[in-house]
């Protein structure tokens, strides 16, 4: 008789958790999961120097985390070689960077050998040439292991406006 009991209570109890968790938000679930893994290897190391020389304005620094033939996607644009986004983008990149805050959502580095590939989602708000920015983003970086240094061959930035901001036309 006690172990029905006890097996009662543990089954509704169970039951019960179940059925709130079942009613999160995935929102709240989402914020629950690791959120953040591998930063701390050498290649997540790598990632973070790079971002922070973006904000920070360091162009040499941004330029060496490159390697000579890296291809960088954004929206419709792409840049073919480390020497292309020096002459075209870097420099608004990193004024972009220094005027808003980008909040780090979820951040994973992998490490497959002598391949890194490090995946990004963000939050980025702020004024940037008198233009409010409210902006969910997207980062693939893909490293390569050169000479002991771990190098960024590929950048692919998407980003999308944030719709917790927007007005919904009404019906008529």
């Amino acid at each position: 008789m006690k172990i029905n009991y006890v097996l009662t209570t543990v089954l509704s109890i169970a039951l019960l958790s179940f059925s709130t968790f079942a009613h999160e938000t995935p929102q709240s679930i989402e914020r629950s999961a690791t959120q953040f893994s591998g930063l701390d290897t050498p290649a997540g190391r790598s990632v973070l120097a790079y971002h922070e020389a973006l904000s920070n304005g360091q162009a040499d620094d941004v330029m060496s985390a490159l390697t000579s033939e890296v291809i960088i996607l954004e929206g419709s644009r792409i840049e073919r070689s480390a020497e292309e986004y020096r002459q075209h983008h870097l420099h608004a990149d990193m004024r972009f960077s220094a005027a808003v805050k980008t909040t780090i959502i979820e951040h994973h580095v992998r490490v497959y050998g002598d391949t890194a590939v490090s995946i990004a989602r963000s939050h980025t708000l702020g004024t940037y040439k008198g233009k409010q920015i409210d902006k969910q983003g997207n980062e693939t970086l893909v490293l390569n292991l050169i000479n002991g240094h771990w190098k960024i061959s590929h950048i692919h930035w998407s980003h999308s406006v944030s719709y917790t901001h927007l007005t919904l036309p009404t019906k008529r």
